[in-house]
């Protein structure tokens, strides 16, 4: 090796180490995570409850609503179920505590907005979860819980999944409730109704980048123009004090990022099945079997909301006489 003019030889290997070391470090420092956000909701679809059902369990108020989806989530297991059966028969393999997180968070869609289960997958590196592990796992929640359609979508990487759609986030300081998500977007249709209730309007509740307290909403942006979709939400966010807008250009004016996302779903009318959802799930008998036994689980779940709705007994059943479906 030829050494540059006025070093000296021990200085020379003294420099190498360090850009050896420097280059191991480089090397082996962990790459920039992805996040993939799954959203699917426990209160069932419409095509298999039916209108008047719906309009029932939804009028007990998103807060009841919540304290249902937590005790399905801690204590029924409607999740950890879902992933168990999963891995066991082999339809998802990297699927850990480590790389997914789950909690009950806000979700709005169309003007309605209702509790949901949303993930939160580590989706990049050795131990992050597959494309095709999260494509499976949302399709058997969807089916699992009754949904008419489920969402994942990826915040870093547009090209993941089956299209890229732009979004926008709006970070709030401190605690996000759920009660407050579903406030802040029913202010967003007063300033812009087609941006709550028009077609594909919606948000789901994260923890964007990292937060540990879920108070992010992210917009995926609906059926408007993208002007159209950053100035009604840019307006909501300045009129709220503890409200962010995300992203910002460098000259600070309110603009979008691309995920990439795809929507699983089923015509319950069409397919009473769930063939939609079973079509990337596997074509094992015993894993369709143990699924469709936690469908039938979470459908008693609704059917037991339901009689206390009847009885006009909700309170107490949420407080004390709520059991899991066997």
């Amino acid at each position: 090796m030829m050494l540059p003019i006025g070093v000296e030889p021990h200085c020379a290997r003294n420099r190498i180490v360090s850009w050896l070391l420097i280059s191991a470090l480089l090397i082996s420092a962990p790459t920039a995570s992805g996040t993939t956000y799954i959203s699917a909701e426990p209160v069932p679809n419409r095509d298999i409850v039916g209108e008047e059902n719906l309009a029932r369990i939804r009028g007990i108020g998103y807060a009841n609503l919540e304290r249902w989806s937590q005790r399905l989530l801690e204590e029924c297991g409607v999740v950890d179920n879902v992933i168990d059966v999963l891995t066991i028969h082999g339809a998802i393999s990297s699927v850990t505590a480590a790389n997914t997180r789950f909690v009950v968070a806000a979700g709005g869609f169309e003007g309605a907005t209702s509790p949901s289960f949303v993930f939160t997958i580590q989706d990049s590196g050795p131990d992050g979860v597959s494309e095709a592990d999260v494509d499976v796992l949302d399709n058997a929640l969807g089916y699992v819980l009754n949904q008419g359609a489920t969402v994942h979508f990826s915040t870093d990487n547009k090209k993941a999944y089956a299209f890229f759609l732009n979004y926008a986030v709006v970070t709030f300081a401190g605690l996000l409730t759920g009660g407050d998500a579903r406030a802040f977007f029913d202010h967003l249709g007063t300033i812009d109704e087609a941006l709550w209730s028009g077609q594909f309007a919606g948000f789901t509740q994260i923890d964007f980048e990292g937060s540990s307290t879920n108070n992010s909403m992210l917009f995926l942006q609906p059926a408007v123009s993208k002007h159209r979709f950053i100035s009604g939400l840019s307006e909501a966010a300045s009129t709220d004090t503890r409200a962010t807008y995300s992203p910002l250009k460098v000259n600070g004016k309110p603009t979008t990022s691309a995920a990439g996302v795809t929507f699983p779903g089923n015509d319950w009318l069409a397919f009473p099945d769930g063939d939609g959802y079973l079509v990337n799930v596997g074509d094992s008998s015993q894993l369709l079997s143990e699924l469709a036994v936690l469908r039938q689980q979470h459908l008693t779940a609704a059917a037991n909301l339901l009689t206390a709705i009847d009885g006009g007994n909700v309170e107490t059943y949420l407080s004390s006489q709520f059991s899991c479906p066997n």
